[in-house]
């Protein structure tokens, strides 16, 4: 294989094109926003995550510029700690479990590496059609342009054109749940990562991201056509997190320009397998777009990166590759999105008979620890 597409500039796009650039495959990688870029505040980036980072050769370079953690603490509503549990770390005993940064800054880093590396980017670009040939693909470009590619690649998210195009109709599903995101100043003695338990069906917690910030996320109920207004956006989160104590009250009146928040509603997407198409293959979110219940979303993302990369690098043709690739990613991938499905259901129902929220992710962290 010589040539590679790769619609979708976000963190699966990105990696993917590392990891390809590094097997000497010239890679075309096209975004149809006007920028590859980032949006939102914080990202937690969890062991698997991590482990990821360090085979893509960019650890360094992001807990260089993030906050590395080594402890998870659950407090109750009203401040008070309630457990504290070491996060091992994937990559050395010295080395932190958890790593929090700024999503701007992970995008910045990876486009970095991967145009250093020979990506080719541009912008304002996305794919209108694409004919399957026995073995390469031809793709149109909305521009006019066109393309002969022996992979194509959609990592181009959650409302992916590549899916829409050669696979059948997905619609994500709402889960009736949002996130407001808030860059905050960090207190000296938040240097875990926090959550509390549920106020009635809103969750807290942070993230630490410099020595100096976190990010705080808010989970509460939503109707499928909430949209808060701009200027709401102070009063809706200090109302939400009223009932809280603790580091949340300390915080509560740093919450004050709505550049600060962020606002987001959970759904998701889960591609039938196999999820590839002739010479054209779905990763990252345009495959399964999970919530971030379990942290895990971008290190679904990176891992896909690798395995592909990995898959092409040892079957004897790219058949073989993708037939690998779907069958190492479905499983692990499919646990993902039902696990943080069912945990953002017992959140928005709280009084659910038989929820268990630290059983069930104690024993998702514990299983997504293991090999993929």
């Amino acid at each position: 294989m010589t040539k590679a597409l790769i619609v979708g500039g976000g963190i699966s796009g990105l990696a993917t094109a590392m990891v390809l650039s590094r097997q000497g495959i010239e890679v075309d990688l096209v975004e149809r926003q006007p920028q590859v870029e980032a949006l939102g505040s914080g990202i937690t980036l969890i062991a698997p995550a991590l482990r990821a980072l360090d085979r893509l050769g960019v650890y360094a370079d992001c807990v260089g510029q993030g906050y590395g953690v080594t402890d998870f603490e659950i407090y109750e509503v009203d401040g008070t700690l309630a457990e504290r549990f070491p996060l091992p770390s994937p990559v050395g005993t010295d080395q932190p479990g958890l790593l929090g940064m700024m999503r701007p800054t992970l995008h910045t880093i990876l486009l970095d590496h991967a145009t250093n590396e020979g990506t080719v980017v541009r912008t304002g670009v996305a794919p209108v059609h694409i004919e399957q040939r026995p073995s390469a693909a031809d793709v149109t470009f909305n521009n006019g342009e066109h393309g002969h590619y022996d992979l194509v690649i959609g990592a181009d998210g959650i409302r992916s054109t590549v899916r829409e195009l050669l696979f059948e109709p997905l619609t994500p599903r709402p889960l009736g749940q949002g996130i407001f995101r808030v860059v905050l100043p960090r207190p000296a003695e938040v240097t875990a990562e926090v959550q509390f338990h549920p106020a009635g069906d809103v969750t807290v917690g942070f993230t630490p991201t410099a020595p100096d910030r976190m990010y705080m996320y808010c989970l509460f109920p939503i109707d499928d056509g909430y949209r808060p207004e701009k200027e709401e956006l102070v009063d809706l989160v200090r109302a939400r997190i009223a009932p809280f104590g603790g580091v949340v009250a300390e915080i509560r009146d740093a919450v004050k320009d709505v550049d600060q928040i962020h606002y987001t509603r959970f759904e998701t997407v889960l591609a039938p397998d196999p999820w590839f198409r002739g010479r054209t293959v779905l990763l990252g979110d345009a495959a399964h777009c999970t919530t971030p219940h379990l942290a895990a979303g971008a290190a679904m993302c990176l891992e896909d990166a690798v395995v592909l990369g990995e898959e092409l690098a040892a079957a004897a043709t790219v058949d073989d590759a993708l037939r690998a690739y779907c069958t190492r990613r479905f499983d692990r991938c499919k646990y993902v999105v039902e696990t943080a499905s069912l945990l953002s259901h017992w959140q928005t129902h709280p009084d659910t008979p038989g929820a268990d929220h630290s059983r069930v992710m104690g024993e998702a962290f514990e299983r997504l620890a293991g090999p993929f």
